[in-house]
C-alpha cells in the first residue's frame, strides 16, 4: 500500500513541524547536553555548522559515503576545516561505500584529510591503497574470506573530542527530504555536547588501526560495564556482554517494549523474550518499514509475524518512506544508534548506540514513536494468516541465509 503523494508530503510536514523542535536538555550533572533529530535535513545543517566551527579534530566514520549532492557538501566543509589545520580522519566501509575514489576524494586527501576503507573487497583495486592492510595479491583474497562478513556499520562523527553525532543516517542524499531531492528516509540521530569521547575514539582507533595483541587480551580479561553511555561491540566478548544485558533488560520489562527497526530478523532467544513479555501483559509494539532497500529483508522479517501476532505483539509498517531509524524504548531505558535486531548487528558488524538520559529527549522519542505509528499500517493477524503458500515458502527459504542478513 502506497500513500498518495499529497498525503505523504502532508504526513512528513506534520512530523517535521511537531518533532523538529530544538529539543535539548538542561545541563546535566556532568554538563552533557543531548539533542535529538528526527529529520535528516536539520541534522545535516547542524553537522555542517559543527564541522565549520571545528578547531582541533574531526573523526568521521560511516557505512555509506556517497559522492552525491550531500557528499559533495560534506567534502567541501571538511576541506575547509583541513585548511584551518584541523586534523581529520574519514573511515568508510568497503561494502557500504563501493566507490571511494575520483576527483572529489583525491581533492579531500590532497587537502590533508586522512581516509581509510574498512575491510575492502580485493577486486576493488582502487580501495586497497586506502586500506589498513598491505598484503600481496593472494593474501588479500585470504584476508577477504576471513573478514567478508565483518563490516563497520557505525555512523559517528566526533568533533574536537567533545561533540558527537550518533544515529542511523549515512552520508547519502536518500536521507534528505523530497523537497531537497532526497527520498525522505526516516532516521533518528542524537547529538551530545561536552561529552567525554574517549571510548568512542578508542573504538574508532580500533577500526582504523586494529588493536595490538596485548590490548586485545586486556580487553577480553577486563570486565565490561554494560551501563555505560555508549554501547560498542568492538570485540566478541563485549558483543556477548551487551547482548546478554539487552536480553536481561527485555526480561525485566513491566510496562512497554517499543521497537523501531529497519532490519528485523531476531534470533530465537530474542524472539522468545518478546513473546513472553507480551504474554505477561507488557505493551510490545514493533515498528518496521513497509518496503526495504534490502530486497529480501521483508521476506525474512515476515516469517516472524505469525508467532508475534499470536502472542499479542502489535506490528506496524511505516508507510510514508523508508524507515531507517533504530531505537529501543524498554520501560524507562532509551537507546538510539546504528544497531538493528538482526544477525548482522548481533554477530558481525561494528555498531554503536547511545543511552538517552534526559527527560526531554526521552519524551521526544516517545512522541515521535506515536506519530510514526499514526502514519503506519497495523498488521492484522486475520489478514496475515491468509498469506499464500508461496509467500510463506519464500520467507522460510530466506531464513536459511539469516546468518548473513
Amino acid at each position: 500500500m502506497q500513500l498518495p503523494w499529497v498525503y505523504s508530503q502532508f504526513a512528513s510536514g506534520i512530523v517535521y513541524n511537531i518533532c523538529m523542535l530544538d529539543i535539548q536538555t538542561d545541563k546535566l550533572a556532568d554538563n552533557i547536553q543531548e539533542k535529538v533529530f528526527f529529520n535528516f535535513n536539520q541534522y545535516y545543517q547542524d553537522l555542517l555548522e559543527a564541522i565549520a566551527h571545528a578547531q582541533q579534530s574531526i573523526n568521521l566514520e560511516t557505512y555509506i559515503f556517497k559522492c552525491d549532492k550531500l557528499g559533495e557538501q560534506i567534502i567541501a566543509v571538511l576541506i575547509s576545516a583541513a585548511q584551518r589545520n584541523v586534523e581529520i580522519r574519514v573511515l568508510v566501509d568497503g561494502a557500504g561505500t563501493s566507490i571511494w575514489s575520483g576527483p572529489l576524494v583525491n581533492k579531500l586527501e590532497q587537502a590533508g584529510v586522512k581516509t581509510r576503507i574498512y575491510h575492502p573487497f580485493p577486486w576493488r583495486l582502487w580501495h586497497w591503497s586506502r586500506s589498513l592492510v598491505r598484503m600481496p595479491g593472494l593474501s588479500k583474497w585470504v584476508y577477504f574470506f576471513l573478514n567478508i562478513n565483518t563490516r563497520n556499520h557505525r555512523k559517528v562523527c566526533i568533533i574536537d573530542n567533545k561533540i558527537v553525532y550518533i544515529g542511523s543516517a549515512n552520508i547519502s542524499a536518500c536521507h534528505l527530504s523530497e523537497q531537497e531531492g532526497g527520498e525522505g528516509w526516516r532516521d533518528t540521530i542524537v547529538k551530545l555536547s561536552q561529552v567525554n569521547c574517549t571510548d568512542l575514539l578508542n573504538a574508532f582507533n580500533y577500526a582504523w588501526d586494529n588493536l595490538p595483541l596485548q590490548e586485545r587480551i586486556q580487553e577480553f580479561i577486563e570486565p565490561i560495564n554494560s551501563n555505560l553511555r555508549f554501547r560498542m561491540n568492538t570485540t566478541r566478548h563485549r558483543r556477548r556482554v551487551l547482548y546478554k544485558d539487552l536480553l536481561h533488560r527485555l526480561s525485566q520489562c513491566k510496562q512497554r517494549i517499543w521497537i523501531t527497526n529497519a532490519y528485523f530478523v531476531p534470533d530465537n532467544i530474542l524472539l522468545k523474550n518478546l513473546i513472553e513479555r507480551a504474554g505477561k501483559g507488557v505493551d510490545v509494539r514493533i515498528l518496521l518499514p513497509q518496503k526495504s532497500d534490502v530486497l529480501i529483508m521483508p521476506w525474512a522479517t515476515c516469517t516472524f509475524y505469525e508467532r508475534l501476532l499470536k502472542a499479542g505483539v502489535r506490528i506496524f509498517e511505516y508507510l510514508p518512506s523508508m524507515l531507517h531509524a533504530k531505537t529501543l524504548i524498554l520501560d524507562d531505558w532509551f537507546i538510539v544508534g546504528s544497531s538493528n535486531l538482526n544477525h548482522r548487528s548481533l554477530l558481525h558488524d561494528l555498531e554503536v548506540d547511545v543511552c538517552i538520559s534526559s527527560p526531554e529527549c526521552k519524551q521526544a522519542l516517545i512522541q515521535q514513536f506515536l506519530i510514526d505509528l499514526s502514519y503506519s499500517r497495523e498488521v492484522q493477524f486475520e489478514y496475515w494468516y491468509k498469506r499464500s503458500f508461496w509467500q510463506r515458502l519464500i520467507g522460510r527459504l530466506v531464513l536459511y541465509i539469516e546468518y548473513w542478513i
